[in-house]
């Protein structure tokens, strides 16, 4: 057990290198080998519990940053490096249950283990990524989200295809790497040849079938319409955003960038989520003030702001992170409540239900989720926005841009989490949600990483953290509709009518042993015992 506990660390450390803040993406593809060694001859529940523990190690690296959050109270910090490992063996189940299930079906199938990881992986990636508490961070495809050409199956498969992918090659390196050591010394025989050619097939037909695929893509996004956008990243400090005396010192910073920026032509200026952290809707002299800049610039802002509304049942206010578009002459035409709350940051499940913990502080907001997706029009072109963590779930924008969305924005405020790996984690899902519906993203941070993504993947003018800048770029409007966005998770639900035909099958062998002898035909009874 001290060598699988050894190598299953490995694949720990493996995987923690291949997010931000390494990025060191290429290791994707044999992260898991060090855990497929490990647990090759173990039982299942040796297996279940390596596969565990080499996943709680990963977690809790990859989520370090939650423990920098500032708005916490000082006795309560120790509470987040202890919630942190919550978490963490909370995410690492499905792992440890996915792999179990591979030994499991695998030795009951006749075949190796590891042509059945990708599918019980993929399969409980995407359980957990659902739910009150679904939290896709760390899956595996993610990791690739910098190499183009390899990601352009998410406009089929979404992520979950990239995910199978990479767990596949684990697994064909894996027993390439078991070929050599049984067949030592190494020569370069045909059927090492016909071994070596098949893997390095499958690694290179994804990027190469992608690379096709950008060509019509660039080609369309050259004939697209365009608009020019600005986003103001104002890296406000954290701890003087919600500061009565700094409130207009806040305003007149997104008041001065964005005079700033309309130096070219600009049709919408986005602010980052909570940029005018008070309650606009009920502010006339601020709301006045945002009507009258958008007159000047003649440009449409939107903005992030908190919104409250009284609901009469209740006989209480319900708080909500909007979104609020401003245009010129009009002022605020629609608005938009974050529908997908952050679970313990922006509210805690159930916390009203457990009488110990009601009354603690721990960091967390009390907003209230908001009604469904909807689309902000402006002079005829319609668009939908992601506040915060929305933009790492796909049937997000997919519903948005189902709905008529030309581009999305996504605003969102990592600025809590210090120089930790979050923003560029949180960032670099969003490259997904691109590819998944061939929809321009703009995405405006308070204190970066604000960014374009083009509808291929690609980034354009990433920001550095915690320096305030103003980008801007003219994004192409697309209006076609991939394959995802109409069928969406169809490839997770081929995977599991994959996987459910040999259980079925395995069940059916088997209920010959185990129904009583009175529920069979009288021909499977021989001499008062079951006839097999």
């Amino acid at each position: 057990m001290k060598r699988s506990f050894i190598l299953a660390s490995l694949t720990s450390l493996l995987l923690f290198l291949i997010f931000p803040l390494f990025s060191l993406w290429p290791l994707a593809f044999v992260s898991l080998v060090p855990l497929y060694f490990s647990i090759e001859i173990l039982s299942l529940r040796k297996t279940f519990l390596v596969a565990w523990l080499s996943g709680f190690f990963f977690f809790c690296g990859l989520l370090h940053w939650i423990v920098f959050n500032p708005a916490v109270e000082s006795w309560v910090r120790p509470l987040l490096y202890l919630g942190v490992m919550l978490i963490a063996a909370y995410l690492s189940l499905f792992l440890a249950v996915s792999f179990a299930l591979a030994k499991w079906l695998g030795g009951r199938l006749n075949i190796p283990f590891w042509w059945v990881a990708p599918f019980g992986l993929v399969l409980f990636d995407f359980l957990r990524s659902h739910g009150l508490l679904g939290f896709p961070w760390g899956s595996l495809g993610y990791s690739l989200a910098r190499w183009t050409s390899a990601i352009q199956m998410a406009s089929f498969t979404g992520v979950y295809g990239v995910t199978f992918w990479i767990v596949l090659m684990n697994g064909l390196i894996y027993r390439l790497i078991k070929y050599f050591i049984a067949n030592r010394p190494f020569r370069l025989t045909p059927p090492i040849f016909l071994r070596i050619s098949f893997v390095l097939l499958v690694f290179a037909m994804p990027p190469l079938i992608g690379q096709l695929m950008l060509s019509p893509v660039k080609k369309e996004m050259s004939n697209a319409p365009l608009l020019n956008i600005s986003l103001i990243q104002g890296n406000i400090q954290q701890g003087f955003r919600w500061d009565q005396e700094f409130r207009e010192y806040n305003w007149r910073t997104y008041d001065s960038l964005s005079r700033q920026a309309v130096k070219q032509p600009v049709d919408l200026l986005v602010w980052p989520e909570t940029a005018l952290p008070f309650y606009l809707r009920y502010e006339p002299d601020y709301y006045l003030r945002a009507l009258s800049l958008a007159n000047d610039l003649k440009s449409s802002i939107l903005t992030g702001v908190p919104d409250f509304s009284y609901e009469p049942n209740q006989q209480r206010q319900l708080y909500y992170n909007s979104a609020f578009l401003i245009r010129p002459i009009y002022g605020l035409t629609s608005s938009y409540a974050k529908s997908h709350l952050v679970p313990f940051g922006e509210r805690f499940p159930y916390k009203d239900k457990i009488p110990f913990i009601r009354n603690v502080n721990f960091g967390e907001g009390e907003w209230t989720p908001g009604a469904d997706s909807i689309i902000f029009e402006m002079g005829g072109i319609n668009f939908s926005c992601m506040i915060c963590f929305e933009s790492i779930f796909p049937e997000i924008a997919r519903k948005q841009v189902s709905k008529g969305a030309r581009f999305l924005v996504n605003i969102t405020n990592d600025g809590w989490f210090g120089r930790s790996g979050a923003a560029r984690q949180h960032a670099e899902m969003a490259v997904f949600r691109a590819v998944e519906q061939r929809r321009a993203i703009a995405r405006c941070a308070n204190s970066g990483i604000s960014m374009f993504i083009l509808p291929t993947g690609e980034i354009i003018k990433p920001t550095p953290l915690y320096k305030q800048m103003i980008i801007t770029n003219a994004i192409p409007l697309l209006n076609n509709r991939t394959f995802y966005q109409k069928y969406g998770d169809l490839f997770v639900l081929l995977i599991l009518i994959a996987s459910i035909f040999p259980l079925m099958a395995l069940l059916v062998k088997s209920l010959p042993f185990n129904l009583p002898k009175s529920f069979l035909p009288r021909k499977h009874r021989v001499f008062g015992r079951v006839n097999s």
